[in-house]
């Protein structure tokens, strides 16, 4: 998130970022490269449907990158509540505040490859590949994708005023 502020900065852009207050790691990126010189940072967590409903609407965004995950494996055998709640509601929290937009958005997901059925292939997965999930953080990125899919083919028609596209970092 820190990398795509700082090249939507040099290419002049507004950027707004929204993340929990506490930072992942210490020192975080975020801190050591003065990211707040020139993001305009909300500490909101995504499991908190108003909260982020309120700022987006708020922000009026152009353009929504998603990149905000619990991505830790281990933290989410640890606690797989945690990691449903962020990864697959706090997605859904997001579809449901840009539902409220009323202008023109284009919005990039960023799930992971991890959301497929691990079949233990030499090759890659394909989108056509059945989602799944033999442990929390897949199975809470395959759900994710279910509720994008479900959001997309509901909610955000082709034609429509936000425009959606999905991206499975792997």
């Amino acid at each position: 998130g820190s990398w795509l502020s700082a090249w939507l900065h040099l290419l002049g852009a507004e950027v707004y970022g929204i993340s929990l207050k506490k930072p992942p790691s210490v020192p975080s990126h975020y801190d050591v490269g003065e990211f707040s010189k020139f993001v305009k940072g909300r500490s909101i967590d995504i499991r908190i449907s108003k909260k982020l409903s309120d700022c987006i609407i708020d922000i009026k965004p152009d353009f929504v990158f998603h990149l905000a995950a619990q991505s830790i494996v281990k933290r989410s055998y640890e606690d797989p509540v945690e990691t449903f709640h962020v990864n697959a509601l706090g997605t859904l929290n997001l579809l449901e505040a840009l539902r409220l937009l009323q202008k023109k958005c284009s919005v990039v997901l960023i799930t992971s490859d991890k959301c497929y059925n691990n079949l233990e292939w030499v090759w890659g997965y394909r989108e056509t590949d059945s989602l799944g999930g033999k442990d929390p953080y897949s199975a809470s990125k395959g759900s994710a994708e279910l509720v994008i899919s479900s959001h997309l083919n509901s909610f955000f028609p082709t034609n429509g005023i936000v425009r959606i596209g999905v991206g499975r970092a792997g």
